[in-house]
């Protein structure tokens, strides 16, 4: 069987993921570099052809001011005479360096004075003799042959000039130094802007980007708060914002709208069951208790112990029921009474103390001692609050050895409360540390003993959030776990109500 081809990763996986600001910021940048590099390009060759063309028309305009007042002094003109004429309409300073002769029909020169400059063979003589207005014929030449360092060609422009003993050809040549000066210049000029029109695409780009995203990153902000116990706040969008993230924020409201309901319905659904269900389990349990066992053969009796533990567990089951709808229904804590912070760990201590004897480990709570600190109270629901922490208490029982201390220690830090329970048992697996207060979430440990249903801690984190706060899980150094709730401490309050204990 031949081999399977090699996967290819999607290249989402390959590079890393950018936020759609700066993708935006890209693409803006990306698209006017483009235009503006294109633009640049274009008006680089129209306005080297333009240069060039204005030049050479500027030359012509020049060698026929130069020719009419040749002709009167012909034939046999005086090379003073020519270099007066010269000076005076090439002294503009586009011209740069000249040179220029006067040349008969054989190709030499008719300048008095003058020795040959121009090879008659490299000129189109006959052309030039016969053309009615100036032919220019351009050269490319070495630096350092030219007339001026800068040029990258001359110009030789030649003329016919008629007078009474016939036609001589005026030639002067010029080198495109003044051209290639305004080239230079033009081109310094363009690679400025494409180097600044990038950068302050950049500043526009992520600018407006950011104004583009802004009503995405509200959306985002809502997105991440959104949960059960904030489930019932509405969204609310600006009225600038644009038609389509408008219309994206109401379909987000329905959507909230529509989950809020589905909670609300599975809150009643769960509540209604577990109600329904508590009644058939309190009857079979009061027959269980009240049947008679004597001369009741011992398998019989078993059968009733076990019955009579499955309802325990059952009845406790409906009862986390409950108490995780009361938790999640996102409308507050029921009562805001003050309790006492030490108060609240002694009574968690004494309703967990007969597991605790069951399962061989002591309980060592450590109390607020130092004066400052022994009367905190925090405030919330006493009922909620002793069962948040009697799940962590009895969690930590199930999973200690026998004989070892759960300790359960006390501490206050500024407006916060911390209790800490902490354990000699397995400790957490690394891979259940992010989910062990999740729904049903049990470590193997906790499966193969079948020891509770999974809803314990998340009943404990959703009554600390509940109160304002919050409990987190770690591994122990040296073996165990800790879990860590933290609370907020009311400060005295006028008419303060103490929890019945």
């Amino acid at each position: 069987m031949d081999d399977a081809a090699p996967i290819r990763e999607p290249r989402a996986r390959l590079l890393p993921r950018l936020s759609l600001r700066v993708r935006l910021t890209l693409w803006v940048v990306a698209i006017f570099t483009l235009i503006h590099w294109g633009s640049g390009g274009v008006f680089w060759l129209y306005q080297s052809a333009a240069i060039k063309q204005m030049y050479r028309d500027l030359l012509s305009e020049k060698v026929e001011a130069i020719a009419e007042p040749v002709s009167s002094f012909l034939p046999g003109i005086q090379l003073s005479n020519l270099e007066t004429i010269a000076r005076r309409e090439l002294r503009w300073g586009w011209v740069g360096r000249y040179r220029l002769d006067v040349l008969r029909p054989d190709g030499q020169s008719d300048v008095t004075g003058r020795d040959e400059i121009f090879n008659p063979s490299e000129l189109p003589l006959a052309t030039a003799l016969a053309a009615s207005g100036v032919t220019i014929k351009t050269v490319d030449v070495k630096q350092e042959n030219n007339l001026d360092s800068t040029a990258r060609a001359k110009h030789i422009a030649m003329m016919p000039v008629h007078h009474e003993g016939g036609s001589r050809l005026l030639v002067v040549e010029v080198s495109d130094a003044f051209a290639q000066r305004q080239l230079s210049l033009l081109r310094r000029v363009l690679l400025l802007a494409g180097a600044i029109g990038p950068l302050a695409a950049l500043v526009a780009g992520w600018f407006i980007a950011g104004v583009a995203v802004a009503p995405l990153e509200r959306l985002r902000g809502f997105a991440r708060n959104l949960g059960p116990e904030s489930i019932g706040q509405e969204l609310s969008f600006d009225e600038d914002d644009t038609t389509e993230v408008a219309r994206l924020s109401r379909e987000l409201e329905d959507a909230r709208q529509r989950i809020q309901a589905a909670f609300e319905a599975q809150g009643r659904f769960l509540s209604n069951v577990s109600h329904e269900i508590k009644t058939p389990i309190s009857v079979l349990m009061l027959e269980v208790q009240t049947l008679p066992r004597e001369n009741m053969p011992e398998a019989y009796r078993d059968f009733l112990d076990s019955a009579k533990e499955e309802m325990i567990r059952l009845g406790a089951l409906v009862e986390s029921f409950l108490t995780l709808t009361r938790v999640q229904d996102g409308k507050g804590v029921p009562r805001e009474l003050e309790y006492g912070a030490n108060d609240l760990v002694m009574d968690s201590v004494d309703h967990c103390l007969a597991m605790a004897q069951q399962h061989h480990v002591r309980l060592a709570p450590l109390l607020l001692e130092s004066e400052s600190d022994v009367d905190s109270v925090v405030r919330g629901e006493p009922e909620l609050l002793r069962t948040m922490l009697d799940n962590l208490i009895r969690n930590a029982i199930r999973f200690s050895p026998k004989g070892e201390i759960i300790q359960i220690t006390l501490e206050r830090v500024a407006d916060e409360l911390s209790v800490c329970v902490l354990d000699r048992g397995p400790g957490i697996p690394d891979d259940q540390l992010e989910v062990i207060f999740d729904r049903f979430a049990q470590t193997e440990d906790g499966k193969r003993s079948g020891r509770g249903h999974g809803l314990g801690l998340e009943i404990a984190r959703g009554i600390a959030e509940l109160h304002g706060g919050d409990i987190a899980a770690r591994n122990r150094g040296n073996g165990g776990a800790c879990f860590l709730v933290t609370l907020p401490v009311k400060p005295d309050q006028n008419d303060r109500v103490i929890a019945d204990e």
